[in-house]
Order: C-alpha cells, then structure tokens, then sequence
C-alpha cells in the first residue's frame, strides 16, 4: 500500500499516521480475508473435504470459530460414527453450542444405522416426532421392555398421524394386545378434535365394535351442516351432545351464518351445558361480526354479560364503524370498561365519532392529547387538527468505554459474517443475558459497526430506548434498495418500513408461514417473481441473502402498487394476500382509517399502522421533516371509486414540523 505525505508531518505524528494509514486497511483487509477463507473452508469441511480444509486452515489459526471446521469434518463424516472424535470435541469446547448440534447428528446417524444400544448410550430420550419413535425402537430391540407398553401409548395416543419411524413399534405393541378399542375411541375422538377425516376413517376400520358415535363424528366431518340437520331430529345422548358442540365450535368460525340457522333446533333439541351454549353462541356472533353479517350485532348484544368481553365489545364497535353509525360509535366506546376506553386505538375512534357527532370541543381535546404520542393513532390525530409530530431523536448512551466483547459474542459475529446465522444466535444467547446495561449499550454499538441490525434493534427494546431511532430503525443496504426501487411508486422508506415490520432487519428471519428473509417472502412468490426477473432462484439460502431478497421483495412491491394503486391496500395484500385486497375493495368503507379499523384480519388490522409508523419514522430520518401519515391514506378506491387526499385537501400535501418532549 502506497502511503501518503508521512514525510510532511512532525516525527510524533508522522508515526501515528504510517501506522493508521498502512495498519488499519490492512487489518480490515485481514479481516475480510480470515472470514472469507473461513466460509470458504467451513462448506468444504461438510462436504468432506478434509485435505482441502487442512492444507489451508493453518491461515486462521487463531481465528475465533477455528473449531467450527472441526465441527464440520465431524458432521461430513458422520455415517462412519467418529464417536472418540466427537467426545475428544466436547471435551475441548465444553460449553460449545456445537456440542448439542452433535449430539444429535450423532443419534440420527445411529438410528439410520441401527446401532440401537449406542443409540440409548448417546442420549436418545422420550422427546418428539421421530427421535422418539427411534428411542422406543431403540428400547423394544435392546429388550428393555419394562415400561415400554406405557410410552408407546402415549406415543400412539395422538389426534394426528405419527412418524413412519415409529410403525415397528407399534406393530409388536398391538401383537402384544395393547390396543383396544377403548384406546382406539380415545384417539378417534382425538382425530375428530382436530379434523383428520382420514385417520379417523383408517382408526374406525381397526375397532371390533363401531359404536354409532363414530359414523356420526365422521358425517360432521364431511358434511357438517346437513348433519346438524339430521342431528336435531336425533334422540339425545350425551355422546351426541359432546360431538355436536365440538363441530358446532368449528362450524360457528367457518360457518357463522349457516350455523346461525340451525343452532336453536340443535339446543333444543341436545343437552348442551350452559358454558357450551354461551361458547357457541359467542362464537357465532363474533366471526359473524368479521363478515359484517346484519344479525350479528343483535347476536353480540344478546350475549349474556359475562361472554360480552374485550373482543365482542370492539366488534360491536367496528360494526357500527362499518355502517358509518358514528353516534352508536361514541356510544359504545363510552359504555367500555375504563383500561379498555383509555387505549389508544378506542380514544382516537371516540374522538372520530365526537367530531362526527358535532361535539368539537371534546373532539378536539382528545386528539390533541393523541397527538402527543408517536404512533399510528398519534400520528393521525396531528393530522386531523394539522399538528406537529412529537418525535425526537435521543441517542443512547455508548455503554462502557472499556468493553471488549465476550467471547461467545466474539464468535457469534464471525458465525453472522460468515452466514450461520442459526449458529450465531446460539454464541450471542450464551453471554447476552450476563451482560450489564451499560455493557449492552457498548455492544450495540459494537453491532451497528458490524453491520448485525437485528440485534441492534433487540438491545435496544431490551433496555428500553424506545427514542434512539436511528439504532432501532436501522438504515440499511441503502443503495441496494434505491437502485432496485428506482423510478417506480415503491419509496426507500417505504421498503424500509416493510422490512422492519417484516424481519426486524433479520436476513434468516423464517414465518410459521414460510416466509424467508428481509421482506418474508414465500419460496411460491419469491419464484414467480425470480421468473419475471429472468433469475434462476430460489432456494432458502438464496433468500438468505440480502441483495436478492431485496430484488424480489420489491419487485414484489412493484407488482402490488401497479395492481392496486393504494399504499393501504398493498401493505394489506403483502400481509395477507392480493385476493384480501381484492375482497376488502368491495363494499367496504371509503375513508382510510375506518376501512382499516373494519378488516376481518386482526393481524392485518395491527400489521399496517406499524407499517405506516414505520414509513413516518424512516421519511423523518432520511430527511428530518416528514410527509403526514395521511399521505399514505387516501380514500379508498371502493367499488372503483376514485382516490382523493384525506383528511382534507391540504394537510397530505405538507411536511410535518417535529417536535421533542
């Protein structure tokens, strides 16, 4: 490296300088090299590329995850069973997450292989899934038997179908003469419990004597609605009246208006418990309520006041905020109980039905003390009566001067750089909680240098420093998403604002749903959108990584403003899928905040005010004055009405003044 104007300076600090000139980049420059060459060898080390890795591992030899190499010699070469390798590994890193992830290679290898006594040796135990169905064969083979009938019923006594894994064992478990038809009625009422026509059917085929039951609890299963037909017309029987009310639970979420009509012949008819009556009845009136049903708001309120709780009296709300009721709004706002009046959400909508109602002095009050507040329902109450936002920048405090990180965090982010994200976690659990406050605020800093977001963004909800926005809202890949956003309706903030909500800036971050990555997109969606892009993608690793999860998302993003031409209605079709946006654009009302409070989706309905929170805050960093919440909320294109500004013709057109506490 080429070094500049050292001659120019006095001795003391001509030195300094070489030193910072030539060593800093070139520490970076080890750096980046020691992690690139560890990735490198860490996916040969699984492939079993052991001479490969050894030539080569000298060069980091005192990296921190070095014995992550180890790790995956050990894991490539797992079918051969390197069981004193892999006690020789615990006993050199006795604290090491690694030793776990082992363990149980270790016993999937053993049970492939069916070293059965090894198996119990290293660790099997009565878990779930599959290892338990190997750790039962693993005692049925080594003859340890006494207690075996006992976990395999339990084992066998499921509502839903069971590992293949565990089919020798319950083989000899029936030739034992374990199972009867008493257990084979337990688990057939299991599988009605949780909807398994399927087992129920192959279960019922196994019984010597099929009691009536059984056929009744598999026609409501098929057809629940004609069978409830039938059903009021059936003498009583306990039996019936328990298997009546279970598929009349499911059927009043599913089938609220259908089940309406037949319910009162079916309580006539069977003796259902008061508790059962009420739990159908509510049931019934709140998913009918969803579906803006018109008895449903007669169901709610003839509901005995104990089943009249939170969730029924915010739908009664929403049903008058549906049919634009606004004295019927205030009415049954003011008639909550206090913690549940003095939300946010509920003080806004009364304040809305106050200005309604033309009581504006109680109006004005109540959104001027909203207004106060940073967030959704604060933001907009400024809106309303053209107010400047209360939102300040308050950095926290850098921690301890003299912090050096633990070791388990040391490895946790060489793991992050490297993409074992899954890892990297583990490292960062095993010294995190340890940490003071003041330690916490110096890694953070630490993690914003490094890149690591997410854990930016945990720390700083950990401790509670809600006004240190520019660590809790990270501003992040900035190129990246400018370029692939560029010249189209999908703003940096906007992609920002989704990505916060979305993975809280997590690259591994996975749904129950599917979702992968940054912007949680699903493997179908994310492929559908690779093609348009002329990619060839997308496997779980490639939405692990950020650049391509950030073209897809937003081409993603594209897609849904040029279909649905409204900030509110994308948002809602990325959370909960186009054909809601579709649906919710049909009869529906027209004014933003009150087609949002009056979606069927309780996770949408919370989904979308983060998401314009968020856009608010992000505007705000990127350019210190930020466009209104309303900007985003126009009027709803209903029934193919035309967009127009909201609350009124100026106040979306301005950028807001902020202010601090």
């Amino acid at each position: 490296m080429r070094i500049k104007n050292c001659s120019l300076k006095p001795l003391s600090r001509l030195l300094l300088l070489c030193v910072l000139v030539f060593n800093a980049p070139a520490f970076a420059d080890d750096n980046d090299q020691q992690r690139s060459l560890f990735k490198q060898l860490y996916y040969q080390a699984l492939n079993g590329q052991t001479a490969a890795v050894k030539k080569k591992r000298e060069q980091l030899k005192d990296y921190p995850v070095i014995h992550y190499l180890d790790y995956a010699l050990l894991v490539a070469d797992m079918d051969n069973l390197p069981i004193t390798k892999i006690n020789a590994f615990k006993l050199a890193h006795p604290d090491s997450p690694l030793n776990r992830r082992l363990s149980g290679h270790l016993q999937t290898a053993l049970a492939q292989q069916k070293k059965w006594s090894l198996l119990l040796k290293h660790g099997a135990t009565f878990s779930s899934g599959q290892r338990q169905c190997w750790y039962l064969t693993a005692l049925l083979k080594t003859g340890k038997k006494d207690n075996l009938p006992n976990l395999v019923e339990q084992t066998w006594l499921q509502g839903h179908s069971i590992p293949d894994a565990c089919n020798e064992v319950f083989d000899w478990w029936r030739a034992q003469g374990y199972q009867t038809d008493e257990l084979l009625l337990k688990r057939i009422k299991l599988s009605f419990q949780e909807r398994q026509l399927p087992l129920l059917r192959y279960l019922t085929q196994q019984l010597t004597q099929t009691p009536d039951w059984v056929s009744l609890a598999e026609d409501l299963l098929v057809d629940d609605m004609t069978t409830f037909k039938k059903a009021a017309k059936l003498k009583p029987h306990p039996k019936t009246s328990e298997l009546l009310y279970l598929a009349a639970e499911n059927a009043a979420k599913k089938k609220p208006a259908q089940l309406y009509e037949i319910w009162p012949d079916l309580k006539k008819q069977h003796d259902f418990s008061e508790t059962q009556i009420n739990t159908v009845e509510r049931l019934t009136a709140l998913f009918a309520a969803t579906d803006y049903e018109p008895f449903s708001i007669a169901a709610m309120k003839a509901l005995p006041p104990a089943s009249q709780d939170k969730q029924i009296r915010a739908w009664i709300t929403r049903y008058y905020l549906f049919n634009g009721d606004w004295a019927a709004v205030a009415e049954s706002i003011e008639k909550m109980p206090v913690t549940q009046k003095l939300d946010e959400r509920w003080q806004y909508w009364l304040a809305r039905s106050y200005a309604k109602t033309g009581e504006t002095t109680k109006a004005r009050d109540l959104f001027r003390n909203l207004s106060k507040q940073t967030h959704y329902y604060g933001f907009l109450a400024a809106d309303h009566l053209r107010l400047p936002y209360y939102l300040c920048q308050k950095p926290a405090d850098k921690g301890t001067t003299d912090f050096i990180l633990p070791k388990p965090i040391e490895r946790a982010v060489e793991l992050y750089h490297a993409g074992l994200l899954t890892m990297a976690r583990s490292e960062w659990n095993l010294a995190y909680s340890g940490l003071s406050a003041d330690e916490k605020l110096a890694l953070a800093q630490h993690m914003k240098a490094e890149g690591w977001y997410a854990k930016v963004i945990t720390t700083m909800a950990d401790l509670g420093r809600w006004q240190d926005y520019e660590s809790r809202y990270p501003v992040a890949y900035a190129d990246t998403i400018d370029g692939f956003a560029a010249e189209s309706k999908v703003t940096s903030p906007w992609v920002m604002a989704v990505i916060k909500q979305e993975s809280a800036w997590a690259k591994d971050a996975l749904s129950p749903a599917r979702a992968h990555g940054l912007m949680q997109l699903l493997p179908e969606t994310a492929g559908r959108m690779g093609k348009e892009l002329g990619l060839v993608c997308c496997s779980r690793d490639d939405l692990y990584t950020a650049p391509l999860n950030l073209q897809l998302g937003i081409h993603y993003q594209k897609n849904l403003f040029n279909q649905f031409d409204h900030p509110l209605l994308v948002a809602a079709a990325y959370n909960a899928g186009e054909g809601k946006s579709i649906d919710w654009s049909k009869n529906f009302p027209t004014a933003p905040d009150v087609w949002l409070e009056t979606i069927p989706y309780r996770e949408t309905r919370g989904y979308i005010p983060r998401i314009l929170s968020n856009v608010v805050i992000y505007d705000w960093l990127n350019s210190g004055q930020p466009n209104r919440i309303s900007h985003w909320m126009p009027t709803m294109p209903i029934d193919g009405q035309k967009s127009d500004l909201w609350p009124n013709k100026k106040v979306p057109l301005e950028r807001v003044e902020t202010l601090c506490h």
